[in-house]
């Protein structure tokens, strides 16, 4: 796993927002770009490392939410990025100017991206392709009076009343502001939102942050009719039911759960039959799925370079075989003690597990 290094020139105090951030910047970024520039401070107060898959799953984002808020922050101008082989490898907050986009750090944070990018119309950042494109729009958070103004729209007002019949609850302002979001921000027809809602509820997620995470998949996949979104959602790879299946989980993967099967596939290289392996070996080992879980398994075999069902099988034929010596003729005096036997699966599985527990305590 590639461990991002965090640092600045300028002392944080502890994790404490400057008053510049919230009087400038925070109020017109979304939350979750929020969120995640939040734990950056906390991990440079720490000094700690990170990663982006790390990240995600701690701040319960995907890791393209967790991409295009650090290139939101670069573009507004607090930070600086480098990459590494396409990869993000080094970041660097920048002093928060009460000024946004103040020529001096604009030219200051343009310096690396010159260097990077100029070579190329894009870069390739953990699996997620960044273009010179406009971004994502961030969500805007209007008041309930506000609100309230928008839902005089006879569209959007049919919108809402629809949403609460799928979701049998009337809706917060926090829901409205999401489907506003959608409706305003991302352009999507009331139509398209309607299919999303109930496409999502039909799926037990009535999450709108999941629901905010699809609809943002299918703004990026130029999605505008109901009719593009069912052919969408038929179209996932089999081998994505197939690894669902081994886990035992009968619906569409989330958008996480996405992420960690394209990551095993495209970046990794994984056969099919080894990542279902070690879905299988999750389940013996924990008694549930878990995708972390079986990442850890894959970055082990990995390490060792398995990459094929049959590689594993060999590795762990001999995991369990007994250790010989070279000196055979000795063997008798000089090992004259009952010799033990180690259940090398076992011992495996517990290796695992701490690994897995090492990943969720460092992040």
């Amino acid at each position: 796993m590639n461990y991002i290094k965090v640092t600045t020139t300028y002392p944080t105090g502890g994790t404490l927002l400057p008053n510049a951030f919230v009087d400038n910047y925070m109020i017109r970024a979304n939350g979750e770009y929020i969120k995640v520039y939040i734990y950056l401070l906390r991990m440079v107060s720490d000094g700690a490392n990170f990663s982006i898959p790390c990240l995600a799953d701690v701040l319960e984002l995907t890791e393209r939410d967790v991409t295009r808020a650090l290139k939101y922050w670069e573009k507004e101008s607090l930070l600086r990025m480098e990459l590494k082989d396409g990869v993000i490898s080094f970041i660097e907050l920048l002093p928060v100017s009460g000024n946004p986009h103040s020529p001096a750090q604009t030219t200051k944070q343009e310096e690396p991206a010159q260097a990077t990018s100029s070579a190329a119309s894009k870069t390739t950042v953990k699996d997620q392709t960044i273009t010179g494109a406009e971004p994502i729009p961030a969500m805007k958070t209007l008041s309930p009076a506000e609100l309230q103004r928008k839902s005089e729209d006879e569209r959007f007002s049919y919108l809402l009343y629809v949403c609460e019949m799928f979701l049998g609850k009337p809706l917060t302002c926090t829901d409205m502001n999401t489907l506003l979001y959608m409706y305003e921000d991302l352009r999507m027809s009331c139509e398209l939102i309607e299919y999303l809602v109930e496409h999502c509820v039909s799926n037990g997620k009535k999450s709108f942050r999941y629901m905010q995470s699809v609809a943002i998949n299918w703004y990026e996949a130029n999605i505008k009719t109901p009719e593009e979104a069912k052919a969408y959602s038929k179209n996932f790879r089999k081998e994505y039911y197939s690894i669902m299946r081994a886990f035992g989980l009968n619906q569409n993967p989330a958008p996480v759960q996405e992420e960690y099967m394209k990551r095993w596939l495209e970046t990794d290289g994984f056969d099919l039959a080894l990542i279902i392996e070690a879905c299988n070996r999750t389940i013996n080992a924990i008694n549930k799925p878990s995708f972390p879980y079986a990442d850890t398994i894959l970055k082990h075999w990995k390490d060792n370079h398995i990459v094929t069902l049959e590689d594993a099988k060999n590795f762990h034929i001999r995991q369990k075989a007994p250790k010989t010596f070279a000196n055979n003729n000795n063997q008798s005096n000089m090992h004259n003690f009952t010799q033990r036997d180690y259940d090398f699966d076992a011992l495996e599985q517990q290796l695992l597990q701490k690994q897995f527990a090492d990943e969720l305590m460092e992040n």
